[in-house]
Order: structure tokens, then C-alpha cells, then sequence
């Protein structure tokens, strides 16, 4: 049997999580970063269980490679080859049987994977939470991406310094499929706790969760931000600090794709991004994607390449939160 951490914790949501103990991630990123040997097999004789019910490239490899700069054995298993609780076998016994393998398990299930129910893939990951008596990881489910805004947050901090007071535009983008809102959700979380001025940028239509965007305005008062919404991309990028692009689809239309594509090929045009959106913003301002991104249909080459553009540190950064993650975890504490 694995050894059980004295404490399970598990990492679904980062609204789970005191703003200390992400501070305290953040702290760890940046000093492994800093000094990678430091960390170097310091978990030798752990193991991690990644599991995906859907396709993964980033989450997979970062974590892949953070557990074995760490020491960890990662084994990668796929719905496809494996009886995978849920759809084959309950969570129950997929939990308690796993959790007797390893020392943590990441799960990755989108919405296509529980028929567009919204919120089921994250009820479900929370069930194995509920069994499980090792930590949970989220590597995306449908409601929440947590190692996405744990690197966003920490991209934000180490290109632009403290984020309170900052201006971030969370701006929705045309896609030709309608996609999750997990990572606009995250990074609207986040980045309420942080303090930062935010707005949401999107066409009439694609609103959030009602229930996401009431948190996202306690936090903003708790931690001194604030959030406002708009409908004018050009409006709402003036003097950003940070863009973040980010396609969804409508939840008004969660699951019919049909009818979500007919309120989103009006917009395929006027919000797609481009050079001269970005002039609106700081000059210093930097441009974020989680990635993947479909060029010259979400953003132009010249925005994705351009100056202001981090897209490719804010990916390179994954590989730290990860393993930040999985240390903060697992490792031994006094």
C-alpha cells in the first residue's frame, strides 16, 4: 500500500485552497525554478496515477516530467486501455483500489466524457476525492483547471511583479467549437484573490456561471480588486496590464452545439485578435494563452508571436507548478 500523507489534501479548485497555502506554491515555484537540484529526487520511492478519460499534451507532459525530476514514478493510464471508475467501474472501488498503488492520482475528465452535463465531470472528480485516501489532483475536469491558474498567477507575478492593482482583460475569443469553461473560470478565481482589477470581455451571450462570478466578486472584495464585464473588446482592453485569451462556449447552449454555433459565427470576425486590439493596452503589457490555440482563427501569428506575447513561459512554467504541486503534496512534513 502507498503511504497515505498524514493530512490528504486535495487540489480540485484553487478556491479550495487559503490564499496562504497558494502563496506558499507560488514561494516553492519560484525557488525551484531557481535551484532545480535542490529538489532533485527529493520523493524517490513515491508514485503518481495519471488518468485520462480525454486527450492531454501539456498537463500530461509537464507532470510527467515534474514526478520524475522529483524522484516520483508516474504511470499514465487512458480510458481506452484501462477499467476506469465511472464508465466501467464505480469510482468507489477505483478510488479505494488505487489509493492502495500510489501515493496521489490525477484525473483529467471534460465534459464530452459525462455527455455535456455540466458540473458532472467535477462532482465526479470530488467522489474520488470522497474514497480516495491519497490526494486528488484535478488535470482539468469541467468546471475547473487548477494547475493552469496556479502557472497563470505565478506568469503573472514573475513578468509584471505584484498583481494587486493590476488590470487583467479575461477575453473571450471566436473558436470553431464551442469549449469548456474551466480555464476562464480558474483564471477568474485566481486572479480575484490576487487582488487584481479585472475584466471579463465577452460577446452578449457567453456570460460565466452566475454562481463562479459571485465568488469571483467576493474575492475581489475580500482581497481589494474588483470585476467589471464588457461587450466591447476594443473598451475593454484600454490600459490592460495582462490579456488573457480564452474561447468558451455559451452555457445557455451547454451541449447543443447546433444552436451555440449559430449565436457564435457573428462574432468569428470581431472577436478574433488581433495587432491592433493589443494596441489599446499598456505598452507593456503581456498577452496570455493557456494554449492550445488555433492560429489565425483565435489570435493572429502576430499576436501569439508578437512582443507582447509570453505564451511560450507561461507553458515553460507548467513543468514548475507541477512540481510544486506534487512536493508541496508529498513530501514529508514535521
Amino acid at each position: 500500500m502507498a503511504s497515505n500523507p498524514k493530512k490528504k489534501k486535495d487540489f480540485i479548485s484553487t478556491q479550495d485552497w487559503s490564499r496562504e497555502e497558494l502563496d506558499r506554491l507560488l514561494d516553492i515555484t519560484k525557488d525551484l525554478k531557481t535551484y532545480p537540484e535542490k529538489y532533485r529526487n527529493t520523493l524517490t520511492g513515491k508514485s503518481l496515477c495519471m488518468f485520462f478519460y480525454n486527450p492531454s499534451m501539456r498537463t500530461r507532459n509537464s507532470t510527467e516530467v515534474a514526478a520524475y525530476q522529483l524522484g516520483i514514478h508516474p504511470t499514465f493510464n487512458s480510458i481506452k486501455d484501462s477499467w476506469i471508475g465511472y464508465q466501467s467501474e464505480s469510482v468507489k472501488d477505483t478510488a479505494k483500489v488505487l489509493a492502495r498503488y500510489y501515493d496521489a492520482i490525477g484525473i483529467r475528465i471534460f465534459p464530452v466524457s459525462v455527455n455535456w452535463i455540466y458540473k458532472e465531470g467535477n462532482r465526479i472528480l470530488r467522489e474520488f476525492a470522497d474514497y480516495s485516501d491519497v490526494p486528488i489532483i484535478n488535470f482539468e475536469d469541467d468546471q475547473f483547471h487548477p494547475l493552469q491558474a496556479l502557472t497563470d498567477i505565478y506568469s503573472i507575478k514573475e513578468k509584471k511583479g505584484d498583481p494587486r492593482g493590476k488590470k487583467i482583460v479575461i477575453s473571450w475569443a471566436y473558436h470553431p467549437k464551442p469549449l469548456p469553461v474551466s480555464v476562464p473560470n480558474s483564471i477568474l478565481l485566481i486572479t480575484s484573490r490576487y487582488g487584481m482589477d479585472i475584466t471579463l470581455a465577452h460577446p452578449k451571450g457567453y456570460d460565466l456561471d452566475s454562481d463562479i462570478m459571485n465568488i469571483a466578486r467576493n474575492n475581489a472584495k475580500e482581497f481589494g480588486g474588483s470585476l467589471t464585464i464588457s461587450n466591447d473588446i476594443n473598451e475593454a482592453y484600454s490600459n490592460a496590464d495582462v490579456v488573457y485569451v480564452k474561447s468558451w462556449g455559451a452555457l445557455k447552449y451547454y451541449g447543443n452545439a447546433k444552436d451555440e454555433k449559430q449565436l457564435r459565427m457573428p462574432y468569428r470576425d470581431n472577436w478574433r485578435i488581433r495587432e491592433e486590439n493589443l494596441d489599446f493596452t499598456d505598452s507593456n503589457s503581456i498577452l496570455m494563452h493557456c494554449l492550445p490555440i488555433r492560429r489565425n482563427i483565435v489570435a493572429d501569428d502576430a499576436v501569439i508571436d508578437g512582443k507582447h506575447s509570453i505564451v511560450y513561459d507561461q507553458a515553460e512554467n507548467r513543468l514548475y507548478t507541477a512540481k510544486a504541486l506534487l512536493y508541496d503534496l508529498l513530501r514529508e512534513k514535521e
